[in-house]
């Protein structure tokens, strides 16, 4: 710790950028914004609002971002932090962007300093406001950053984003996974893709190789279709009620104030809202949002605690083939409760569906279920190597772990 040295934050900048007090005219499109709602556990969430191209510069006339540098959320919540690849942003109000000064703070270090512990409690101890708490740039520019020499800043930086490089590489590629499962689903059960190749008279070779498909998989679609209530639908399928295919049960109620701490996730209708140390159902299970998060869409791979905000699903046919059905019934617009949004399971139940042979979805299953294994086995990867990191992280910034004993 004698090489490390105690500064302001101020003193290590070359450029503090803060829009506040500015509000952008938002477009459905243009250059994606950057908000604070977006800034969550380390990086930057897909954005959903934008500038129009034309307003940019004039809107971003403080300073235009750069790659590398760090975002920082000044309120509601305070402390979200994230780094900027090269991609063209718009800053909104409560961000704060802040670029080191060469030589003097390194950018990757920066990141994972300010997410520190000891940061962490000094902006909360200078931020203000009770409903909504918050941090004014002058209190920033105060905060201590203690920092070993540059390069040493470089290495810790390094070592630590290259944890978080992976892990990031592990949640594309499981997007990626979970938007090909939906794809073949959608393909197969909603679009009759296959059906209609060969209601068309296509070469099953064509076929195949246009779908990716094996003869003996095409063989189990039909080539023709029939008229039914639904409408137009491949011949031997028959239209069922969703309550046929699966039954939506309830949750438990589990107060916050009565969970003890263990390995079994609690799952609300906005996800995962702690850890308890009992179970209410095994593994794998598919969770529904019911009250506040509409038709939300959860799979959990091992024993969990569904609470009463929520369903959970009792297949009557295979787990994956429930799961991908539901994300095609937009279970998320049918809120029968204007006060407190809420799924009506009976009503949810009186939607129809077009149910194919027991045989396809055995096929589609063990598709699936081979994706879900590499989704689950990248999940599971990317949680050691957050421990990995969390465990890293304080010893690294303090000093406590010197780097030659990382390298031995």
């Amino acid at each position: 710790m004698s090489e490390w040295q105690t500064l302001a934050l101020e003193d290590c900048m070359e450029a503090i950028i803060d829009y506040r007090g500015k509000s952008p005219n938002k477009t459905t499109f243009g250059v994606p914004l950057i908000t604070a709602k977006v800034v969550k556990g380390g990086r930057i969430e897909t954005p959903d609002e934008f500038i129009a191209e034309t307003d940019y510069d004039d809107w971003m006339s403080r300073g235009i971002p750069q790659a590398g540098d760090v975002v920082m959320t000044t309120e509601a919540p305070l402390g979200e932090v994230a780094q900027l690849d090269g991609r063209k942003v718009a800053l909104a109000q409560r961000i704060i962007t802040l670029r080191g000064k060469p030589g003097v703070l390194d950018q990757n270090f920066l990141k994972f300093l300010l997410q520190s512990q000891s940061v962490q409690e000094e902006l909360r101890s200078r931020a203000t406001g009770t409903t909504v708490v918050g941090i004014r740039q002058s209190e920033l520019r105060k905060v201590n950053l203690t920092l070993p020499s540059y390069e040493a800043q470089k290495y810790i930086g390094h070592i630590l984003g290259s944890l978080d490089d992976k892990i990031e590489m592990n949640r594309r590629m499981n997007e990626t996974l979970e938007a090909m499962a939906r794809a073949i689903f959608q393909s197969w059960f909603v679009d009759f893709d296959p059906v209609r190749a060969k209601a068309s008279g296509e070469p099953t070779e064509s076929i195949c190789q246009r779908l990716g498909l094996t003869p003996e998989l095409l063989a189990l679609f039909p080539d023709s279709f029939e008229d039914s209530e639904l409408g137009e639908i491949p011949q031997g399928w028959y239209p069922t009620r969703l309550d046929d295919v699966l039954e939506l049960a309830y949750g438990k109620a589990l107060k916050a104030a009565d969970r003890v701490e263990g390995p079994f996730p609690v799952y609300g209708s906005g996800g995962v809202t702690g850890f308890h140390n009992e179970s209410l159902v095994d593994g794998p299970t598919v969770i529904v949002g019911r009250k506040g998060t509409v038709g939300s869409l959860y799979w959990e791979d091992g024993a969990s605690f569904p609470i009463d905000t929520v369903f959970y699903v009792k297949p009557k046919a295979q787990l994956t083939y429930c799961y991908y059905l539901l994300q095609t019934l937009g279970l998320e617009d049918m809120n029968t409760d204007a006060a407190v949004p809420g799924l009506n399971r009976n009503n949810a139940y009186r939607l129809f569906t077009s149910f194919p042979c027991g045989e396809l979805r055995e096929a589609f299953d063990n598709i699936a279920m081979s994706i879900r294994r590499q989704i689950f086995s990248n999940s599971e990867q990317s949680e050691n190597l957050s421990k990995i990191r969390d465990t890293l992280l304080p010893k690294l910034l303090s000093g406590e772990l010197e780097i030659q004993e990382i390298d031995d």
